[in-house]
Parts: C-alpha cells; sequence; structure tokens
C-alpha cells in the first residue's frame, strides 16, 4: 500500500487526502451530530408538552383543593338508608334552592319535584351533586323558561340507581 501511495502523483495524494477528510466528516455529522440535533429537537418538543400538562396539573390541583374545602364546608347529608325525600329537602337547603322547590311528591323509589324560578346553573349542580353523591338519578326532566334571564321553571322525577 505504501508503494501505490509514493507511486500516486502529488495532486492525486491530496485530491484523496481532502475526499478522505470529507467522508470522515460527512460520517461524523451523518453519526454524529444528527442524531444529536434530533434528539435535542425531541426532548424540546418534551419539554413543551410537560410544561403544558404541568400548567394544567396547576390549575387542576387548584380545582380539586378548592373543591375539597367546598365539601368541609357544607353540611353532612343524609345519604344511605335516609328517604329520598329527605335526601331531597336536605340537599336542596344546602344548595339554596329550597325556595324554588314548591312541590315534593313520593313516588315509587324516588320522588317527583316541581321548581319555579330556579337558577338553570343551580338547578344542573344540584341535580350533578345528587347523582354523585347521593345516587340519586333524574329519569324524567321537563324545563320552561321563565321571563327572568337564566331562570326556568322544573318538573323532574328523581329515583335511586
Amino acid at each position: 500500500m505504501n508503494a501505490w501511495w509514493t507511486a500516486l502523483a502529488p495532486r492525486e495524494r491530496r485530491i484523496l487526502v481532502l475526499g478522505g477528510v470529507a467522508l470522515v466528516l460527512i460520517l461524523a455529522w451523518i453519526a454524529v451530530w444528527e442524531p444529536l440535533v434530533q434528539g435535542r429537537s425531541a426532548l424540546r418538543s418534551d419539554v413543551a408538552r410537560l410544561s403544558a400538562e404541568a400548567v394544567w396539573m396547576e390549575q387542576t390541583s387548584d380545582e380539586v383543593r378548592r373543591r375539597a374545602r367546598l365539601e368541609q364546608r357544607s353540611p353532612a347529608l343524609p345519604s344511605g338508608g335516609s328517604s329520598v325525600l329527605t335526601l331531597i329537602e336536605v340537599s336542596a337547603n344546602a344548595a339554596g334552592l329550597r325556595s324554588a322547590l314548591t312541590r315534593v311528591q313520593p313516588e315509587g323509589e324516588g320522588a317527583r319535584l316541581i321548581l319555579e324560578s330556579v337558577s338553570f346553573d343551580a338547578l344542573m349542580g344540584w341535580l350533578a351533586e345528587l347523582e354523585q353523591r347521593q345516587g340519586l338519578q333524574v329519569s324524567q326532566l321537563a324545563l320552561e323558561a321563565t321571563e327572568a334571564t337564566g331562570q326556568v321553571s322544573a318538573r323532574l322525577l328523581l329515583e335511586r340507581h
């Protein structure tokens, strides 16, 4: 090999040396530099995604803490073997809907209710709480809009799950 190298003209030796250097640089680029750049890009996108998740978790944890404080402050509602009528009366009072509750009538394993001029949002929140915490489910619901914005009159049937 040494004889072959010495037999080459100086110009050919420079071309081969420069070609070898170029080949080493290209291989270094492909084997080392490009994976590092791609890894860095992937890490940046992971950091952005994880940062967004951390922000969401912070917001959610604040909401969880707020709800935990509200549950600690709210009076204990009867549950388990208590009658549906008692559950409805106590929870409506705790939710501030007692004045809107004009009729509570037992029906089977549940109760038929009539509420007049109640805030739609408050009503939906109360019904959600009855379902989640007390095991009551709305099986029939009829709503009528009133003249006041955001207020409805409701007729509904609540039953145990």
